[in-house]
């Protein structure tokens, strides 16, 4: 079909699909980043890639309420002494704690879903959320969703990543299988 085209249309229909690659491709670059930051544990440069999605104030929220599900178990339990010095103890650890969750120390945790296992256990496995492997999809020209699962528990989890100019892209926000996450803590807790 080229053919009968004059050459400099050719180069202009080349340049154009060489340009909808490099767009197309640039979410999948922040991704390798990302998982090269995470190895490196550069914690300046993890954040300047994920500072505006607001990962610590999510995490903090999701372990203030695992803490106070587990506050309700020992109450009702009659454990009440114990119930009131875990919870206290646990509200002076939220800020550490949720710092390292969005930090390349706990970030794979936290994408994961494993929120209360992360100070006792590593990477669960070599796949899926663990390694950063997701699927991308497009929401807008602007903004793609990559999506994990976890291979352990089924859950999905998602990163929204928005173009912060002309050829970056930032991590925007981050969505958790919340819902999923609070029935497995509950579950645990009866156990």
């Amino acid at each position: 079909m080229l053919n009968k085209f004059s050459w400099p249309y050719r180069l202009l229909v080349v340049l154009l699909a060489l340009g909808v690659y490099g767009f197309m491709r640039q979410p999948v670059v922040l991704l390798d980043e990302l998982k090269t930051t995470l190895d490196n544990k550069d914690e300046a440069q993890w954040q300047s890639l994920t500072g505006t999605a607001q990962v610590q104030p999510y995490s903090k929220a999701m372990l203030e309420s695992l803490l106070k599900m587990k506050y309700a178990a020992d109450w009702e339990q009659g454990n009440r002494g114990d119930a009131i010095n875990s919870y206290y103890a646990g509200q002076e650890q939220l800020d550490v704690i949720s710092r390292q969750l969005a930090g390349t120390e706990g970030f794979r945790h936290f994408i994961c879903g494993d929120l209360t296992g992360f100070l006792h256990t590593s990477e669960q496995s070599a796949e899926g959320c663990w390694q950063l492997d997701g699927v991308v999809r497009w929401v807008s020209p602007v903004e793609v969703r990559v999506l994990f699962v976890n291979p352990q528990t089924g859950w999905q989890s998602s990163l929204l990543l928005q173009r912060d100019g002309l050829f970056s892209w930032k991590v925007a926000a981050a969505d958790l299988p919340v819902d999923e996450i609070l029935a497995a803590y509950q579950q645990r807790l009866v156990e």
